[in-house]
């Protein structure tokens, strides 16, 4: 009896393991080849610039998500202080973060509580984002959702929101070696740039500060994910 409970358990955590694998590969498959990854990471992304700005009192105005995976959000507020630093360190933060969040959620098997908080982040990020693309993208994204969580079998839905990590892990990364090159390209009013104002710690620094912490986020999730 005690083998077939512990045979039972292994099975399970192979399979587990399977899964994220295959959605790992995936992801990494769509964030390399693909826009979707990019355009999905600038949602996020001006969602933290949105959501960081709320809470530190400053005015939500707009967001734009562009079809380039680029993106902005407008905000009203003080130009110096805590508000407006937690506001623009909340981008390229953003996306590791949710999707390392969304890792130790799916690891502890509360897929339904991933389903919820991400329509409802989507859905509050759709009430002031105001170009056809960004929300088309917002909108698509959230019925994907509500269809994989309502008429889907369980095993779908924790094969899409495991992708959905994973893509959130793996574009993080990749969006600020985006940044860098385009830095090094010679944009100047990137988010490094702009903390490089606020801090004056150069902006290079940010740059690094950015990789080191999605780096840190997608090796975080990836252990959770694998069982590790």
């Amino acid at each position: 009896m005690a083998g077939g409970v512990y045979a039972a358990v292994v099975d399970g955590t192979t399979a587990s393991q399977a899964v994220a694998v295959m959605t790992g590969l995936l992801a990494l498959l769509v964030v390399l080849a693909s826009r979707w990854g990019e355009r999905l990471d600038a949602a996020v992304h001006e969602g933290g610039h949105a959501l960081a700005a709320y809470l530190t009192g400053r005015q939500v105005l707009a967001v734009w998500v562009d079809a380039d995976g680029g993106g902005a959000t407008l905000t009203r507020g003080r130009s110096r202080g805590a508000a407006i630093f937690m506001t623009v360190a909340a981008g390229y933060t953003g996306p590791p973060l949710v999707g390392v969040c969304s890792a130790a959620l799916l690891a502890r098997g509360r897929v339904t509580a991933v389903l919820i908080l991400a329509v409802l982040g989507l859905a509050a990020l759709l009430l002031v984002t105001v170009n056809r693309f960004g929300q088309g993208l917002i909108v698509g994204t959230i019925a994907s959702l509500v269809i994989a969580g309502r008429y889907s079998p369980d095993w779908v839905q924790l094969w899409y929101f495991c992708f959905l990590a994973w893509v959130l892990l793996l574009s993080g990364p990749r969006s600020v070696l985006t940044l860098h090159r385009a830095r090094r390209d010679g944009a100047g009013d990137s988010d490094a740039d702009l903390l490089a104002t606020l801090t004056r710690i150069p902006g290079p620094l940010w740059v690094l500060g950015f990789a080191a912490f999605s780096l840190w986020c997608a090796l975080r999730g990836a252990v959770l994910l694998l069982g590790a």
